[in-house]
């Protein structure tokens, strides 16, 4: 008979819901079950304190770090990227806490001084935010175990209580359990492992030799090992190579069906997904909800949170990018330009500005009923937010990120009900499965790498008895092992793709072979092509007299017909560009430099007016603006240097950017040069050129020739000028000035594509042959070709 004085507490609410399932046949008074953090939680009292908001202790820190040694630590304390880096110092510090393990204790480990500054600087922010949150009658995680007392009338509930260990305790954690043990029986149920000697190690201090790789119940009142049960379960999984990523995903399907076939019921069978973002491509295959995600939805995927995500990047570039996608959101523009306050402001009055701009997932009307509260957890979150924040004043991009940063924890239940489980790792804990599949086995991800040692290195981590990266790996390690154990079937899969290697854990295991994985991509892709097979367009009617041509045209027309019917018959523009275009741009400088002055006889004269043209031409003030100009201004030397000497020679600008227009054997053409320099006799033809010219400038096999740029400009100018010679001007090649080759056998062969063309009364728009052509054509996709397929 059960005994209801007694408490069982498990590691996940998952394992409480298997545990209950199997009282259901008992008889009598149940025990009472809890979670292993719910416990610890009501063990600890706190006198006159209560635990600080997650996010506001953010402000409390940055509040803190104002002194002037913290800028050792070279964090920023503009809140968006303070953010970032504050979680990285919270968990040192409550790693520290929890570990008992002192700032002094740190510098004896560091032998060599490596980390004393910052150990200083860090030090130096505790104590400042420990006096913070005493001011304010708050207390924090990386406090609780120096100021906590054991809540004797919640242990004096039970006459006993068992608790089913997985993982690793800390220090604190342990501390807790003596203090109970003291006051009721305490029993421990514990696996043990090669994985988890660490854990082994800290029950040595309490006298209790545990033996390995066994199942162990330990009475941690009277310090003695009640039973052991030797473990010699050998791990039986297949391993599978795929090359793709979501190719596992199929993969997977194929194994849980067959799975299913041999017999094992399906609420039996897990899929664990080390990289949980991975969810996505599962949930979107998923068309006959098989699944059901225990960790639930991301809110962050709704189209409330991208709105705001979009605005949030907005706010910060005002990019025509971002403009698009708020306006494809439905979120109004001239609102935001209105609504938005330019300083400060109350967190009653940001959410006023969502809620004008339909931004806010709760009604902020006083006559609100349930029914218009839709989310429940964000009007949660949302009374949390204005009850921490009532006497806080911040700009409203701050108050957007911390609002999504609080939006980001919210998950939504899956309730379509399907019978397979897809969880993570953590959430394996206290549970078995008979049929288990693993995806993403790869290196970096199995196991998970963490950032805890951002601030100390394994060494010093090793001499403090703090956690090392190898024992945290180790601890997943055991998680995995425990899980494979107790399954009757298993299936790991990895992928190969971008150099991908399997985990190295697979060879600790013993499954050292894998088998190809041949996934039948119809699970996935089941559904018809969708797509229509598009004969070559006809151009019936043609006429090359009636068309105003330019060289880039008439290389278009001769490098791909199905190119120039996009581009020229159905007229249809490539999408602009976002990023700044390096050639435009240095065009556009050049024009203004040589506009000013005809000519420059000193380096410094020369480099002053470019950098200044540079600095008023890209007047943006950002990181990535910034460095671009360093290295124009870097690359730019040896041309500046070169045009100097070039006008040392007697050549000054003649032109710039100059439009000509005329006709080559009874075809009209237009077209814009470059530059055009003259000295006493003589004339030069200059374009400008930041990339290769080897195409251009090649003067075998010229059958293969498309670019006719400066055999245009040649016949359009050589009876307007006398001695005239043309040339490519290399920016970034020390301003290289190039002579064309071959001019003559490449204006020859013009002549003979304009006669062909003249002849041309139609054509077929074809693909072009040579696929290299395609790699940066805007119509790449429309032809069924380049990286996207």
């Amino acid at each position: 008979m059960l005994n209801h004085s007694e408490l069982h507490v498990y590691p996940t609410s998952r394992a409480l819901r298997e545990v209950s399932q199997g009282f259901k046949d008992e008889e009598g008074f149940l025990p009472t079950l809890m979670r292993m953090d719910e416990f610890e939680n009501r063990l600890i009292l706190l006198e006159g304190r209560r635990q600080v908001d997650p996010l506001q202790r953010i402000l409390f820190l940055r509040e803190a770090a104002r002194f002037e040694a913290f800028e050792g630590l070279n964090i920023d304390l503009e809140l968006l990227r303070f953010f970032t880096r504050s979680d990285a110092i919270f968990k040192f510090y409550e790693e520290l806490a929890a570990e008992a393990v002192g700032f002094e204790k740190l510098r004896q480990a560091d032998a060599y001084a490596e980390f004393d500054t910052h150990l200083d600087i860090l030090e130096q922010l505790l104590e400042n935010y420990h006096r913070i949150l005493q001011q304010r009658g708050l207390t924090d995680r990386a406090f609780i175990p120096a100021s906590y007392e054991i809540n004797e009338g919640f242990v004096d509930n039970y006459q006993k209580i068992e608790v089913y260990l997985e993982g690793y305790l800390s220090r604190f954690e342990l501390e807790l359990l003596e203090k109970v043990s003291k006051n009721v029986q305490l029993i421990l149920h514990y696996r043990t492992s090669r994985f988890n000697k660490k854990m082994q190690e800290r029950f040595e201090a309490y006298g209790l030799i545990l033996p390995t790789n066994a199942e162990v119940i330990i009475d941690f009142s009277a310090k003695t090992l009640i039973k052991e049960i030797p473990n010699s379960t050998k791990i039986d999984a297949q391993t599978f190579q795929v090359g793709e990523r979501s190719e596992q995903v199929a993969l997977a399907f194929e194994k849980i069906e067959h799975m299913v076939q041999e017999g094992i019921d399906p609420e039996k069978i897990v899929v664990i997904l080390p990289d949980e973002r991975f969810k996505a491509y599962f949930s979107l295959y998923d068309k006959l909800n098989n699944l059901n995600f225990a960790m639930g939805y991301d809110y962050a995927e709704g189209r409330v949170y991208r709105s705001l995500e979009v605005l949030s990047r907005y706010l910060g570039s005002f990019e025509k990018e971002e403009r698009v996608l708020l306006q494809r959101y439905g979120v109004d523009l001239e609102k935001v330009a209105e609504a938005i306050p330019s300083g400060v402001c109350t967190v009653t009055q940001f959410y006023g500005v969502l809620d004008a701009l339909g931004l806010l997932d709760v009604s902020l009307e006083k006559e609100s009923d349930e029914t218009a509260r839709h989310n429940e957890r964000v009007y949660e979150k949302y009374l949390q937010f204005i009850h921490t924040f009532q006497e806080e004043e911040l700009r409203f991009k701050e108050w957007l990120y911390l609002w999504m940063k609080a939006l980001s924890t919210i998950t939504i239940d899956d309730v379509r009900g399907g019978k397979v489980t897809v969880m993570g790792v953590l959430e394996t804990r206290g549970v078995s499965f008979d049929g288990v599949v693993i995806v993403d086995f790869n290196d970096g991800i199995v196991p998970a790498s963490s950032s805890k040692d951002q601030f100390l290195n394994s060494s010093v981590r090793a001499f403090a008895g703090l956690p090392t990266r190898s024992d945290r790996e180790s601890l997943q390690k055991q998680y995995y092992k425990r899980v494979l154990e107790q399954a009757k079937e298993a299936v790991i899969i990895y992928s190969s793709s971008e150099n991908r290697l399997p985990s190295k854990f697979l060879y600790e295991l013993g499954l050292q072979e894998a088998k190809e994985g041949k996934a039948s991509l119809g699970l996935l892709y089941g559904e018809a092509k969708q797509s229509v097979v598009q004969q070559d367009p006809v151009v019936a009617s043609f006429d090359a007299r009636a068309i105003t041509w330019s060289a880039s045209r008439f290389k278009t027309f001769l490098e791909c017909k199905r190119k120039y019917y996009y581009r020229y018959v159905r007229k249809i523009d490539a999408k602009k560009e976002e990023e700044l275009n390096e050639g435009a741009f240095l065009h556009q400088l050049l024009e203004y430099l040589f506009k000013e002055q005809s000519h420059y006889f000193s380096i410094e004269e020369m480099e002053e007016k470019l950098y200044r043209l540079m600095d008023q031409l890209l007047i943006q003030d950002d990181a990535k603006t910034n460095y671009q100009k360093l290295l124009w201004k870097e690359r730019l030397k040896g041309f500046i240097t070169s045009q100097v000497a070039h006008f040392e020679s007697g050549w000054e600008v003649v032109e710039r950017e100059k439009e000509f227009s005329g006709e080559i054997g009874g075809l009209h053409f237009k077209g814009r040069i470059d530059r055009i320099d003259q000295d006493a006799t003589r004339t030069l033809v200059l374009d400008y050129k930041s990339g290769s010219t080897s195409e251009a400038q090649k003067s075998r096999n010229l059958e293969s020739l498309n670019d006719f740029q400066m055999s245009i400009y040649h016949q359009i100018l050589q009876s307007k000028y006398q001695n005239i010679s043309l040339a490519f001007v290399k920016l970034f090649e020390e301003g290289k000035i190039e002579e064309i080759t071959a001019l003559e056998e490449k204006n020859e062969l013009l002549a003979e594509h304009i006669i062909a063309l003249k002849q041309t009364t139609s054509f077929i728009a074809e693909k072009c042959e040579r696929l290299s052509t395609c790699t940066y054509c805007e119509f790449a996709l429309m032809c069924e070709r380049g990286e996207y397929l």
